[in-house]
């Protein structure tokens, strides 16, 4: 029997708080309120909630932040933000991160991720049937880019590996970059892992099976 240590008249693991340490020790305090609520719950913050159709569902509290405010935000939290990315969350065109893309504080958004790979073949993996597969027949809503970060510091590098996927996009309505080009957000884990970045997305663009991408299921 694992022992168990006392904290708030809550008992938890003591395996499960050794990591909830270790996780807070790291630069910039990677301990999110939904881990430590999870403790407090007594339930494994490190186990995957899945709904009815086998997506894994990530449960956050929204950041009404700019931006300017989201880039400093990750990289205090020593996230690495891409120049593409940091390009769109700057934008002051029409269709920027700040008039389109900013969660509501303090609200409570659960997502669902939604494995590229349940499209076959790449050539049908575009963004509109992606879109056309999580809103129809799923059912979920439509994506914004203020997810991502979100996603990012929910959703661990280790737990993107044991899920067997390299990043989590978002299909949101596109955010143009400093070039003019149409970017989607997403968390990846290549490259050194815990990046914030973009892909250029159309319609008709074409996914890999190695990502899963990110529709809100419902908010409370």
């Amino acid at each position: 029997m694992a022992t168990k240590v006392d904290i708030a008249g809550t008992d938890i693991p003591a395996s499960q708080m050794k990591e909830f340490y270790r996780l807070a020790a790291l630069p910039g305090g990677h301990v999110n309120r939904g881990t430590f609520q999870s403790y407090l719950e007594k339930r494994d913050p490190f186990a995957f909630e899945r709904n009815e159709h086998g997506h894994v569902i990530l449960t956050f509290t929204g950041l009404d932040l700019t931006g300017v405010a989201e880039v400093k935000w990750l990289e205090a939290g020593d996230y690495r933000v891409g120049d593409y990315a940091k390009s769109c969350f700057l934008s002051t065109r029409d269709d920027s991160y700040d008039l389109h893309h900013r969660l509501e504080s303090g609200h409570i958004y659960k997502v669902a991720l939604m494995p590229g790979k349940e499209i076959e073949h790449e050539a049908e993996r575009t963004t509109a049937n992606l879109r056309k597969r999580g809103m129809e027949q799923y059912g979920y809503s439509k994506p914004l880019g203020g997810f991502i970060p979100r996603v990012r510091e929910t959703l661990s590098d280790k737990q993107m590996e044991e899920l067997g996927i390299w990043y989590a996009a978002a299909l949101h309505d596109p955010i143009a970059d400093s070039d003019g080009s149409p970017r989607v957000l997403h968390a990846d884990r290549g490259g050194g892992g815990r990046w914030v970045d973009t892909y250029w997305d159309d319609p008709d663009c074409q996914w890999d099976g190695l990502g899963a991408f990110v529709f809100p299921v419902s908010a409370s």
